[in-house]
């Protein structure tokens, strides 16, 4: 089963490419699952947005240089932050939790658009088909049916984070793709026992760390524990220390 999940990820990645394409990257198992076999196949820019010190652009530039591939690090300061959120924010009216997570997708299009890209490619779809949240651990301990959440937040990505990303990024003139979220993987995923995909809890994602391996993704991105986006960019710690403000201004 690795191995065809493994092949299905390259062709899928490999059918997303274009001359060249851009990678929001973060140096974790998602993005550079991707990024390692785009830059096999096609001059592939790397995208990576944080804080000055955060874990992303730690890994990310470690992971870069793993591939041999250059790094565009977008580097976010608190007037970066506030300024980015107030745009996604005029467009795309949500609430803090979840447009927190759209400032690196900004920044990174923004970036990307500056260097003539027209194709960015995400990981979106990974969290769902092989439990990347601690929460879906604790629904299953809860005695919910796991299997069927899981199902129905892949099934309903494409109106929510996917649109997200693809209206924060058809902005700069940047096509989104996305190619972990693709029906071929998501029926073999789906047809593995809920037991055997939670097997990894601390790292998470077991299945796809193991099928990483086969598609040569740098064992610094494989160890990787699973941070999401905007912990591991440093965004959430600093919009918090201005969270009178933005709901002052953006009152939910």
């Amino acid at each position: 089963m690795i191995l065809e999940l493994s092949s299905l990820i390259r062709q899928s990645v490999e059918q997303s490419l274009e001359d060249q394409v851009a990678v929001s990257f973060s140096g974790g198992l998602d993005s550079t699952t991707i990024a390692t076999v785009a830059t096999k196949n096609t001059m592939t820019d790397l995208f990576s947005c944080g804080c000055e010190k955060s874990q992303d652009l730690e890994y990310a530039e470690k992971v870069a240089k793993e591939l041999s591939v250059p790094l565009n690090k977008v580097l976010v300061s608190d007037t970066i932050a506030l300024s980015t959120y107030g745009k996604i924010h005029s467009f795309l009216p949500l609430d803090f939790l979840k447009l927190e997570i759209l400032i690196p997708v900004y920044c990174a299009a923004e970036a990307a658009k500056q260097k003539g890209h027209s194709v960015m490619l995400f990981g979106a779809g990974a969290e769902e088909l092989f439990i990347g949240y601690d929460r879906y651990y604790r629904y299953h301990e809860e005695g919910k049916d796991l299997d069927a959440i899981l199902k129905e937040e892949f099934r309903t990505l494409p109106q929510r984070e996917i649109a997200w990303i693809k209206k924060i990024c058809k902005k700069f003139n940047i096509e989104a793709r996305f190619p972990l979220y693709n029906r071929d993987i998501a029926d073999l995923i789906f047809s593995v026992p809920i037991e055997d995909r939670m097997e990894e809890r601390e790292l998470k994602k077991g299945i796809l760390r193991e099928a990483a391996k086969i598609l040569g993704v740098p064992s610094t991105a494989i160890m990787r524990k699973k941070k999401a986006m905007q912990y591991g960019s440093g965004v959430h710690k600093l919009l918090l220390k201005h969270s009178e403000e933005i709901n002052r201004i953006y009152p939910s």
